[in-house]
């Protein structure tokens, strides 16, 4: 089994992702094509680099057939061999944000249990591009058009891994077909009252079809231009935080702060409370509380209705 993907892939793992010997992946498996290519490359990898492969699966119930696809995948899995966890939820509406959220704290659950250094998932460049567009349309930051890495640390022994990031639809297509993998469709995927199947199955063929064929390479090549850049911020923000925080209080350098370029006085607010009260504050409320700063006159607010105060004393701006 030494197709051009399988390189791609083991390219991936060692140089992009690093992978060593010792470590552990749990492979997130749907049972649709792009799922179970990663599981069939990551099979055939696992003999040579000798890492240890687990499987998770969940199932929310929103479709009528998905316990007959997770009845589908335990067939699968047995022929494996491979260590698999399930978990079947009980009904009920999410939205697509408190869906991925909910199923990623069960895969760091049974990460941890399980002890699984690494969690795979199955996106690729297309689902990248996806995702760039629907953050555009939503009036996204550069930090939401660069949020799907190829790896991103969730917790202090586990990382998040995407090693088929690189990968076209087409590719994944011709993997499936080429090995006969026993996909299980999810039909909802051509319900286009969805803004994400819109993007998929109209404007992204509509603009390979009259703006740029090759969509695909050109857009994560911008992305992961624009990603260097974001690192570069990300850094100096977390720098200059450390530098204007209080070493005691809930509290910030204003004189610090408004030494510094307008990009990072509001990421570094951004930051201030998003690590003190793990709240995300506004881009208006941001400028507002900068433009009280600058004004050199005593101020006090409430910020949040849970009763939090935004009030200033000489150079410091605090909370209470």
């Amino acid at each position: 089994m030494n197709t051009f993907l399988h390189r791609k892939f083991e390219l991936n793992l060692l140089r992009a992702l690093k992978i060593n010997t010792d470590d552990s992946i749990l492979l997130a498996i749907s049972g649709g094509q792009d799922s179970l290519c990663l599981l069939k490359l990551s099979l055939d990898l696992r003999a040579k680099y000798r890492f240890k492969v687990g499987i998770i699966h969940i199932d929310h119930q929103w479709r009528y057939d998905s316990s007959l696809t997770t009845k589908h995948l335990i067939n699968l899995m047995k022929s494996y061999c491979v260590p698999t966890y399930i978990y079947q939820i009980h009904s009920k509406v999410y939205s697509e944000l408190e869906a991925r959220n909910f199923r990623h704290q069960l895969f760091i659950q049974t990460a941890e249990t399980y002890q699984y250094t690494m969690i795979a998932t199955a996106h690729s460049c297309t689902d990248q591009i996806e995702t760039c567009l629907h953050n555009l349309l939503r009036g996204t930051s550069i930090d939401g058009l660069t949020s799907m890495i190829w790896a991103r640390t969730i917790s202090d022994k586990i990382k998040l891994i995407k090693p088929m990031l690189n990968f076209t639809r087409s590719d994944i297509l011709w993997f499936s077909r080429y090995f006969h993998l026993p996909i299980w469709s999810d039909f909802s995927n051509f319900y286009y009252c969805t803004i994400r199947n819109r993007i998929r199955q109209e404007l992204i063929p509509y603009l390979k079809l009259y703006f740029q064929v090759n969509i695909e390479n050109q857009i994560p090549y911008f992305l992961q231009n624009i990603y260097v850049d974001v690192e570069y911020l990300r850094q100096n923000t977390i720098k200059l935080y450390q530098k204007s925080r209080h070493k005691n209080l809930v509290a910030i350098n204003k004189k610090i702060l408004l030494s510094q370029h307008y990009s990072l006085q509001i990421r570094v607010l951004q930051l201030f409370f998003l690590h003190n009260f793990n709240k995300v504050v506004s881009l208006n409320l941001l400028e507002h509380i900068r433009k009280c700063c600058i004004r050199e006159r005593y101020f006090s607010f409430p910020i949040f209705t849970s009763g939090i105060i935004i009030d200033e004393y000489q150079h410091w701006l605090y909370c209470q």
